[in-house]
């Protein structure tokens, strides 16, 4: 019975229905958390700006900004823990998610330290060369926006850069793209995931520097998913890229 099993995920026919169900993820994961996400941002800002003045309510500008980043953070979290749920379900029922353990080895935790090393070598050197062209290497405003909302939101902030993103974000862009959609062209897939993985932090303001800072850490995470084969350990490097960072900024501000 097993063999029969292993030998019917092998046929060809079999490999574009798990394309089209990755694929099929994608966008709606795109549509409902992350169209849908700011849309009710943005119709939450409006209707709050509307809200302020027909109730006169005394708001200075910096005050109501401060509410639409806590109202931004708490949603944010909440339709990150829905779409946690939801890519869980979805993938699950699409048979693109199989269960096991957790398996991170010695060689694993070696592989995400040694990555690091890179990752930080990686970004020193893209700034190096920015600089040498005379190119603005400001601070990303996806990184102003989360730094801010460390400030104003600690916790939820903490819970949703260190726990909720890796997890969502390795899923989509790894997972889903390298894993699936580029089954049996793991280089396709490793340059497509990463320029994705860029993408999804321009969502607050895009400049090239930041598309390639996000996508040299995407590419590194991308090869980590292609030799260990296990999500769980891309997802462990970008817990301890935002975890380090995160400390960082506290110890710096």
């Amino acid at each position: 019975m097993d063999n029969e099993l292993n030998y019917k995920t092998l046929i060809p026919e079999n490999i574009p229905n798990e394309r089209k169900s990755a694929i099929k993820t994608l966008v709606f994961y795109f549509l409902i958390f992350i169209v849908g996400l700011n849309l009710l941002l943005v119709i939450a800002t409006i209707w709050g700006a509307i809200f302020v003045k027909t109730a006169h309510i005394s708001l200075t500008r910096e005050q109501f900004l401060n509410l639409l980043n806590t109202v931004s953070i708490y949603a944010d979290s909440i339709f990150g823990v829905l779409s946690l749920f939801w890519l869980y379900y979805y993938t699950k029922k699409k048979g693109l998610l199989t269960l096991r353990r957790i398996n991170i080895t010695v060689v694993d935790i070696v592989i995400v330290l040694g990555a690091y090393v890179v990752l930080i070598v990686s970004s020193q050197l893209l700034d190096v060369i920015f600089q040498h062209f005379n190119y603005s290497i400001a601070t990303p405003d996806n990184q102003k926006e989360v730094e801010g909302l460390l400030l104003t939101n600690p916790a939820l902030m903490i819970i949703s850069a260190v726990i909720l993103a890796p997890i969502k974000e390795e899923w989509i862009t790894r997972k889903l793209i390298i894993g699936s959609i580029f089954k049996h062209s793991p280089i396709i897939g490793l340059i497509v995931s990463s320029f994705g993985f860029g993408l999804l932090h321009m969502l607050a303001g895009f400049s090239i520097y930041a598309l390639l800072s996000y996508s040299l850490a995407g590419l590194i995470f991308g090869i980590i998913y292609i030799k260990t084969k296990k999500i769980e350990v891309t997802i462990f490097a970008h817990f301890l890229n935002n975890l380090v960072s995160i400390i960082l900024f506290y110890a710096t501000n």
